[in-house]
């Protein structure tokens, strides 16, 4: 898999997550990720695998990695002031059509990561949508300003409703799509409440090793049986062909 060493132009902190942007003119597709290292491998190794990232925004110039401190490579990741390495754009994003509208967005934690880069498709589209997102608490929250009319559920009820996500956002079976990430338990019940007949397209977080489908550590169960990979066969998948 190629690297490309990137310069970082920005990095801020939202609430409790880094929002990290680099030069990248493109093409990006909403829901497709990157694997990104911190610069000087393999000098280094450290850490000896990237990490996967939903892109966050994509202007056509610059992209936006949303992310959280949760290990030794984020943590790199988050002290990087010059330069990174990324791939080029992986896996199968979302799959947006003109047809009708509108369109629920939901995200959870950190599932709203590719919700930004997706909301944009959909304006350039006319295609309006509504966005839901959930959070443990009001810190994490604070990431919603950048969804201007976002409905947020919160688990402690510091912002929002206290609930989950789908305490927000009731009744979607009046949306012609649903479009989702976070957590494989939100996923699922995001499915469910979509009902069987919806559009609704699911955008899972497995863990990756490499990214390019070589070691299979980032399966998922289909309906049909057996297991696909989210790096190459997603993480982006119609709701009905997940085994949950």
């Amino acid at each position: 898999m190629k690297f490309y060493p990137v310069k970082v132009e920005a990095r801020e902190e939202i609430g409790g997550y880094t929002l990290l942007h680099y030069r990248w003119d493109g093409p990006v597709e909403p829901g497709q990720f990157v694997m990104a290292r911190v610069a000087g491998y393999p000098v280094t190794f450290d850490p000896f695998l990237a990490r996967p990232f939903s892109f966050y925004d994509h202007d056509g110039e610059t992209a936006s990695l949303l992310f959280e401190v949760r290990g030794r490579g984020t943590a790199l990741l988050d002290d990087a002031q010059d330069k990174i390495e990324v791939t080029a754009p992986l896996g199968r994003g979302f799959r947006v059509n003109g047809a009708g509208g509108p369109v629920a967005l939901l995200g959870g934690g950190i599932g709203v990561a590719p919700l930004k880069v997706l909301s944009r498709r959909l304006e350039s589209m006319s295609i309006p949508y509504d966005v839901f997102l959930g959070f443990a608490d009001a810190r994490y929250s604070d990431v919603a300003r950048e969804f201007p009319g976002a409905r947020v559920a919160t688990v402690d009820g510091s912002t929002g409703v206290r609930g989950t996500v789908l305490d927000a956002a009731p009744n979607l079976d009046r949306y012609a799509a649903v479009y989702a990430c976070g957590p494989n338990p939100m996923l699922a019940a995001v499915k469910r409440a979509a009902g069987e007949n919806a559009t609704c397209q699911l955008s899972v977080e497995e863990r990756m090793g490499c990214g390019n489908g070589s070691c299979n550590g980032c399966v998922v169960p289909v309906r049909d049986g057996g297991y696909v990979r989210s790096c190459i066969e997603g993480p982006v998948f119609d709701a009905e062909v997940l085994a949950w």
